[in-house]
C-alpha cells in the first residue's frame, strides 16, 4: 500500500515538473503570432493534434528514450545543449519576424487550412510545445524509477503516463482558448506581448543550452 502511494505521487510531480518548462500558456501566446489568420475551427484541430503528438513524443522518450540515447552514444547533457540551441534559434527567429497584415505566403492563402497542418508537429509541437527541457524531465524520471519489483514499475510507469496525459490535456485547453486570450489584448499589445515571450523562449534556449554545457564540462 505504501509502495502504491509513493508511485500515486508521481502523477502530480511529474506534471509539476513540466509544467514550467512546456508553460502551455506562455506557449500558446507565442503561437499567436504565427497563427493569426487561422479561422477558430482549424485551430481547434491543431490545438487537438498538438496535445496528442505531445502526449506521444513524451511518451515515446519516457520509455525508451535512454535506450535510443544510448544507442547512438548521447548522454542527457548533449540534448539539453543541442535542443537549448535549437530553441534559442527558433526564439530569435520568432523577434525577429516582420509583421504583416497576411497569415502566410500567397500560397498559403490558398489553402490556410494545409499551411498550418504542416506545422503541427515541427515547430508547433517541437520544439516549441515539448522541447529538450520537456525531453530531460520524462528522461530524468524514467532513469528514476524504483527497481525493487517489476510490479512496481509497472506502477509507476502507468502514473507517469498519467501525469503526461494531465499535461497534454492542459496544453490543449490553453491553446484551444487562444482567441479568447488574445481578445483581452489590443492588436499592438498582444504583438508587443509576442515579441516579450519570443525574448523568453530565446532566454529559456540559451539556459537549456548553458546547463547541457554546464553538465558537459563536469565530465570532462
Amino acid at each position: 500500500m505504501a509502495s502504491l502511494l509513493i508511485a500515486l505521487k508521481i502523477i502530480p510531480m511529474i506534471f509539476a515538473a513540466l509544467f514550467p518548462v512546456v508553460n502551455p500558456i506562455g506557449t500558446a501566446l507565442i503561437l499567436y503570432g504565427m497563427t493569426r489568420g487561422v479561422d477558430d475551427q482549424t485551430w481547434k484541430l491543431m490545438s487537438r493534434k498538438i496535445a496528442f503528438y505531445s502526449f506521444l513524443f513524451l511518451s515515446f522518450f519516457f520509455f525508451f528514450g535512454s535506450y535510443i540515447l544510448k544507442l547512438f552514444g548521447i548522454s542527457i547533457p548533449v540534448v539539453q545543449f543541442s535542443g537549448g540551441i535549437v530553441l534559442a534559434l527558433m526564439g530569435w527567429q520568432l523577434l525577429n519576424q516582420k509583421e504583416t497584415s497576411k497569415p502566410a505566403s500567397e500560397d498559403d492563402l490558398d489553402n490556410p487550412r494545409s499551411a498550418i497542418e504542416e506545422k503541427a508537429f515541427y515547430p508547433f509541437t517541437f520544439p516549441l510545445t515539448v522541447g529538450p527541457g520537456g525531453m530531460a524531465v520524462v528522461l530524468t524520471f524514467s532513469a528514476h524509477l524504483n527497481r525493487e519489483s517489476r510490479l512496481l514499475i509497472t506502477i509507476e510507469q502507468g502514473t507517469a503516463v498519467v501525469g503526461i496525459l494531465l499535461m497534454c490535456v492542459a496544453i490543449s485547453l490553453c491553446y484551444r482558448n487562444l482567441k479568447y486570450m488574445t481578445k483581452r489584448f489590443s492588436a499592438a499589445g498582444a504583438l508587443a506581448l509576442s515579441k516579450i515571450l519570443a525574448f523568453f523562449v530565446l532566454c529559456i534556449g540559451v539556459e537549456i543550452a548553458w546547463a547541457g554545457f554546464k553538465a558537459l564540462s563536469l565530465t570532462i
